[in-house]
């Protein structure tokens, strides 16, 4: 059977998507569901103001996906994170979970980019106390800190193991794609989340997006997007900043074309030396949003980028570099 999926409405839900990652609507979530059973075939089923609303349109018998916004607040600051759902209700046959799990790679692609991915068949797990916990601690804002423990009381830690189980034949997973916990904290828009998405669609020509340091103190904002190749990307460069850019390629071997995605991290040769050390505490955190990808590139200078250069390391990490003399 085929492994990719397509959308029957497939204006909807890129409006949907970009409804939920846009600052300036009320829209919180969109529930994604198949058609009919069909495991090629989706369709948008709602989308919502109130992320906790999600748990109560939930079928037993569908494999269905959710996008959802959520407000983190560290140090009287908010930073936005998007959480993906995967459902796989218990009463979904064993043999056409199977079908739904050989289509789920490109179900994921769709609503990437994600800071948090929970897979789950408890309507528990979409408690948003608990999503906020595990992303505060996915980011290592939590403290880690043990509490003696008063008899009776419960413990204030939450774990993905700690995760309530009501239905025995399935664990939540949780995964977070390239997430680096090292790091100092930096805001990141929603207009870099939604160029990254763009990039990432396969329906969509934006082939980059570079985004850089609104005020030295923040936040990453989206500065340029386009559909050329490297040489447009490189023309938004200043050699006076620093920039960070998500760049899509292929790579084809065997008459297989494969989609790659490549993460630049461009410091101007002429960036002052109190912003080149402030880049580094803030490195964990701007990878963990434009993650995942399969190359990463440091650049200085524009003659450390080129075409030459980034295919010859994405085809190195691919393994499809002849090594031939």
């Amino acid at each position: 059977m085929s492994t990719s999926t397509e959308f029957v409405d497939g204006a909807n839900f890129v409006e949907a998507i970009h409804s939920v990652r846009d600052d300036s609507t009320g829209d919180k979530y969109v529930i994604v569901q198949h058609v009919d059973g069909n495991p090629n075939k989706l369709t948008v089923l709602r989308t919502g103001q109130d992320p906790a609303e999600i748990a109560s349109y939930l079928d037993d018998t569908q494999a269905m996906y959710a996008l959802a916004r959520y407000e983190s607040t560290f140090d009287m600051s908010n930073t936005i994170k998007f959480v993906y759902f995967r459902w796989m209700g218990d009463q979904i046959p064993f043999g056409k979970k199977g079908r739904y799990g050989v289509v789920h790679g490109s179900i994921e692609e769709k609503f990437n980019p994600f800071h948090l991915m929970i897979e789950t068949n408890s309507r528990d797990d979409f408690d948003t106390d608990k999503i906020l916990q595990q992303l505060e601690e996915n980011t290592g804002k939590k403290s880690k800190v043990l509490e003696t423990k008063t008899p009776g009381m419960q413990e204030r830690g939450f774990t993905n193991n700690q995760i309530p189980q009501k239905r025995a034949p399935q664990q939540s997973s949780v995964a977070t794609p390239g997430v680096s916990k090292i790091g100092g904290r930096i805001d990141i828009t929603s207009d870099v989340m939604c160029a990254l998405g763009e990039v990432r669609k396969d329906d969509d020509d934006t082939r980059w997006m570079l985004a850089e340091y609104e005020t030295a103190k923040g936040p990453v904002t989206c500065t340029g997007k386009g559909s050329g190749d490297l040489s447009e990307l490189k023309e938004s460069l200043d050699d006076t900043k620093v920039m960070y850019g998500l760049y899509r390629v292929t790579d084809t071997v065997d008459d297989i074309t494969t989609v790659k995605f490549v993460y630049i991290q461009w410091v101007g040769c002429n960036v002052k030396p109190m912003m080149r050390a402030k880049i580094s505490t803030n490195k964990g955190i701007v990878e963990e949003a434009f993650a995942p990808f399969h190359v990463n590139i440091f650049a200085t200078e524009l003659s450390d980028l080129s075409e030459k250069i980034v295919m010859d390391k994405v085809t190195a990490a691919s393994g499809t570099m002849s090594h031939v003399k």
